[in-house]
């Protein structure tokens, strides 16, 4: 199956694409919360694979660890369980009557949290669609241990694990994908917090802008030969995408009313930047 799938998609490829969309949904999701839509943003698949890692890096490494954790215990579990059953058929119907029931209970509360009826925590739903998947599959193959029928032809056997391991993965994807978005969603929390994390920015106009938002300030240079007489302070660079600098003001989390500032890329503004890590005085929200 490996084989055939990696003559459709190469491997790079495939792990091209996920990077791109985790990137994607984190970055538009921090963005859409600040404001800005991601037409305007304009980024690129580099960008977005760039701007993925920290958002996969963690939920594929605990992934690696449930799975390295479940590769040592699995089969020793598993051999025991049968060990203990060997001859004893009213305990393994009893065994598979218990591990059916968490099957069907997991399954059961996956899709209620899917369908919206329940609010679940994170990753609750997933985790509840995958396990209980997994277990109604293996009280199966303990079922078939005490009733045993005529054996599964080979092609059968490859299309139910193949299901199995896709109903997996797409459950996977999932999981890092609602993670992403949380994690898109705590980077806008922490600009809504504080702008302390940006760059200063003075802009620089040869014609007046009328930048308006808490903490912006205006000032007219005094000499009329200036090739940018009107000087904007106040402002914090949020990012530089599309020909185009997205700035927020200064008390930009304290003003329910302040908006994103974008400014074109060209000769017509000089933007100074400097590291200024002291919160400006603002008034509370």
């Amino acid at each position: 199956m490996w084989g055939i799938l990696t003559h459709i998609v190469a491997p790079t490829t495939f792990v091209a694409a996920i990077m791109v969309y985790f990137g994607e949904v984190s970055t538009n999701k921090m963005y859409a919360s600040l404001g800005v839509d991601q037409s305007m943003l304009g980024l690129s698949y580099q960008e977005y694979a760039l701007r993925s890692v920290p958002s996969a890096i963690e939920p594929l490494v605990l992934v690696l660890v449930v799975i390295l954790a479940m590769a040592l215990t699995a089969p020793s579990a598993h051999l025991w369980l049968t060990r203990f059953l060997t001859g004893r058929r009213t305990a393994t119907l009893w065994t598979v009557a218990v591990v059916a029931a968490f099957g069907v209970a997991g399954v059961v509360v996956g899709m209620i949290g899917m369908s919206g009826q329940m609010r679940l925590t994170h990753f609750v739903t997933q985790i509840c669609l995958g396990l209980g998947a997994v277990v109604l599959v293996y009280s199966a193959a303990l079922y078939n241990r005490v009733n045993p029928r005529r054996p599964a032809s080979s092609t059968d056997q490859v299309l139910g694990r193949t299901i199995c391991i896709a109903l997996i993965l797409i459950l996977l994807l999932w999981s890092v994908a609602a993670f992403a978005r949380q994690r898109g969603v705590e980077e806008a929390k922490k600009y809504w917090t504080s702008q302390k994390g940006l760059p200063s920015t003075v802009v620089y106009a040869a014609r007046r802008l009328y930048l308006e938002g808490p903490g912006i300030t205006e000032t007219t240079l005094p000499d009329p030969n200036a090739m940018f007489p009107y000087r904007y302070t106040g402002l914090r660079l949020l990012t530089h995408s599309n020909e185009r600098y997205f700035l927020l003001p200064d008390c930009w989390s304290t003003s329910p009313g302040a908006r994103v500032i974008a400014l074109p890329a060209n000769d017509s503004l000089r933007l100074e930047f400097s590291v200024i890590k002291i919160q400006p005085a603002c008034p509370s929200s």
